[in-house]
């Protein structure tokens, strides 16, 4: 069934794998011994740092995904950039999820990994990432919002619900011990460093984390600069900031806040694609496309994609991001899509997080429910229950609706969410809503849902 492989290596061999594709560690190593490592040699010496060692399609958020072209030089600066912030020992295990596609991907997967002699653990889906976590333990755990939103929502429950943990949290003596306990239970006993990027992460999310031992912080990078351009990290961390620029690495804004990066790590172009290099290459500074500010401790903080930003009606600009990871905040949902660009008033598109109600609404354990959404609606359907009638209940819309209108004193009048609608199913990668790292894809998601998006508007 899988054409493509052309051997599979059995590093311990059962004897049960009997195929002409299989063959023993022994055999493969003995593949190469013939091989003039003169030539090997002579390739790598003909290699110029500034050819192109890999070409990344961008994820296509706002628009037609690009192919970026990066050097040998961009990965090198890269990685030695990384160490030096960024230190792991020998036999340090790594849970992969990221699609190779990815820039962090091939960062971590393809280089980091074999720079620092990690153990690599690949998952099959972002979904199971935790799970497997929980297994192996890692030093190194990399995510996106989305997956340390599940954590959070569990964790927070937990918490909120057993007060002699949170009580105990507070207490030196009982402190380690309790942390200990809940960061194995999450599957971080042992993380040296949880990382986020990709979008923005809610602060709370962030505080928790800290709270419990986790290291987890927040960076930002972009295909376009080789994955990571500035990140939090031990001794340099200020929460609700994508920390500091990576050594090496220059930052500006310019007149209208849009962030501007200069280092070996930008790329070296589009591919084929000459006029969209031009827009975003001045000189040698990479504009970002995202708005942002510095601090006077050189502390970064993104406020939104500049393609992102709506302006209502009433020609208010508007930061969807924020208010989007603020309503996320809400136990009861998922995903929280703004819809107000040339609007008269801000709406949203909500989807409901299915785990919240086997917790809260049927008292089962959150850390022991499947991450997947379609076992979720499973187990819900076991219960003798159908999405629908949560979907579709008036009393989960006022419980959602008196959140929302408490959030809401947070934000400026125009920014105000004055009307959502519940959808019947949450955002999905096969329904071209989500990237396969999980962020969302504005234009789909405002096709697939227009009808209800006119809807609040009629």
């Amino acid at each position: 069934n899988l054409p493509l492989i052309q051997n599979a290596v059995v590093l311990e061999d059962s004897g049960s794998m009997e195929s002409d594709r299989a063959m023993s560690w022994a055999d493969f190593l003995a593949v190469g011994e013939g091989v003039d490592t003169s030539v090997i040699k002579e390739i790598m010496n003909g290699v110029d740092p500034q050819d192109t060692c890999a070409l990344i399609y961008t994820s296509g958020t706002t628009g037609n995904p690009k192919g970026v072209e990066l050097t040998y030089d961009n990965f090198t600066f890269e990685l030695d950039c990384i160490e030096q912030v960024i230190r792991f020992s020998p036999g340090d295990g790594y849970v992969s999820w990221l699609p190779l596609a990815h820039v962090f991907g091939q960062v971590a997967d393809n280089h980091l990994w074999v720079r620092d002699a990690l153990h690599l653990h690949v998952v099959d889906n972002a979904l199971h990432a935790v799970d497997y976590a929980k297994k192996v333990q890692p030093a190194l755990f990399i995510g996106v919002p989305r997956i340390y939103e599940k954590v959070y929502s569990n964790l927070k429950s937990t918490l909120d619900s057993k007060a002699v943990i949170r009580i105990g949290l507070k207490i030196p003596g009982l402190k380690k011990v309790l942390q200990k306990a809940v960061k194995r239970k999450i599957g971080m006993v042992n993380c040296k460093y949880a990382i986020t990027g990709a979008a923005p992460i809610n602060p709370d999310i962030l505080k928790l984390f800290h709270q419990i031992g986790v290291p987890l912080y927040e960076g930002y990078g972009m295909t376009e600069t080789t994955a990571g351009a500035s990140i939090n990290y031990k001794g340099n961390v200020k929460i609700g900031s994508v920390g500091r620029t990576l050594p090496g690495t220059e930052l500006k804004t310019d007149t209208d806040g849009e962030i501007m990066f200069r280092g070996r790590h930008v790329m070296k172009g589009y591919y084929n694609n000459p006029e969209a290099t031009a827009e975003v290459m001045d000189g040698d500074w990479l504009r970002s496309g995202d708005i942002g500010k510095i601090d006077s401790d050189g502390f970064v903080t993104i406020t939104g994609r500049k393609k992102e930003l709506y302006v209502s009606s009433g020609g208010k600009n508007i930061a969807p991001l924020v208010i989007e990871e603020t309503m996320k905040g809400i136990p009861l949902i998922s995903q929280f899509f703004l819809v107000g660009d040339a609007r008269k008033y801000c709406s949203g598109l909500v989807t409901l997080d299915v785990s919240a109600i086997l917790r809260d609404k049927f008292g089962m354990d959150g850390a022991h429910l499947p991450k997947d959404p379609a076992k979720q609606i499973a187990l819900l359907n076991e219960q003798g229950h159908q999405l629908s009638e949560y979907t579709d209940s008036p009393e989960i819309h006022a419980e959602i609706e008196s959140q929302v209108m408490e959030l809401n004193k947070q934000f400026a009048p125009p920014e105000q969410v004055k009307k959502f609608t519940i959808l019947p199913r949450d955002f999905t990668v096969d329904d071209g809503e989500l990237t396969p790292t999980l962020k969302i894809r504005r234009i789909q998601i405002r096709e697939n849902w227009s009808d209800e998006i006119e809807q609040m508007y009629a």
